[in-house]
């Protein structure tokens, strides 16, 4: 939280003049281009492909407030929210609560022809690891983001189920030609997925909460 110095009056306060910038990591998978509501165009400004760090951001901090407000006015709990500085681990955030800590890989969607995601082993070793996949899109007629929650994980305290053997590649193949195996990569299916009833279920999920 940034809070402001009291001007030499004493009178309110004098907001620093500074810039932060946030950049959140998500795996997300989109379409091309958004298409504006209102003139049915696609514009190249909302073009995803090329904004899709401002996508990640939203759809994480999105999904952050839905679960603490959840949270907060459902059962009077606070949850504690930490980040991964490093895409190595196999999460991207940390949330506890409850004296649960959960490690979770978000992976994104805005369509529904991508129906596998690469899961890095890592996040196995983790305490109560698991995925949350979030299928996307803006609400027709609003300015908001509309999001609906895929599980995959245990119970609170258990550590994550088996990722299975399907090994995943590399996208580009090798002077050989060969696309090589990325040993600590697995590929997870939708079918693999539970669909869940909006951010009370998620919560349900992480914490054992409703």
């Amino acid at each position: 939280m940034l809070t402001g110095a009291r001007s030499a009056s004493g009178h309110g306060l004098v907001t620093p003049r500074c810039r932060v910038r946030i950049v959140l990591y998500v795996g997300v998978v989109t379409e091309p281009h958004c298409t504006n509501l209102e003139t049915g165009h696609q514009d190249a400004d909302l073009d995803v492909s090329h904004h899709s760090t401002s996508i990640e951001q939203m759809i994480e901090l999105t999904l952050i407030a839905e679960l603490v407000q959840e949270a907060w006015f459902g059962h009077r709990e606070r949850i504690d929210v930490l980040h991964s500085s490093v895409d190595a681990f196999g999460y991207d955030i940390v949330l506890e609560c409850r004296g649960v800590m959960r490690h979770i890989q978000l992976k994104a969607r805005n369509n529904t022809t991508t129906k596998e995601w690469p899961i890095n082993t890592s996040l196995a070793v983790r305490p109560s690891g698991c995925i949350v996949l979030i299928t996307w899109n803006r609400i027709e007629g609003t300015n908001r983001i509309g999001m609906r929650y895929h599980w995959f994980g245990g119970g609170p305290g258990e550590r994550l189920p088996s990722l299975g053997d399907k090994v995943a590649k590399n996208s580009r193949a090798n002077a050989e030609g060969i696309k090589q195996e990325r040993k600590n990569i697995r590929r997870l299916r939708i079918n693999q997925f539970v669909p869940l009833e909006g951010a009370a279920g998620l919560l349900h999920r992480l914490f054992g909460i409703g």
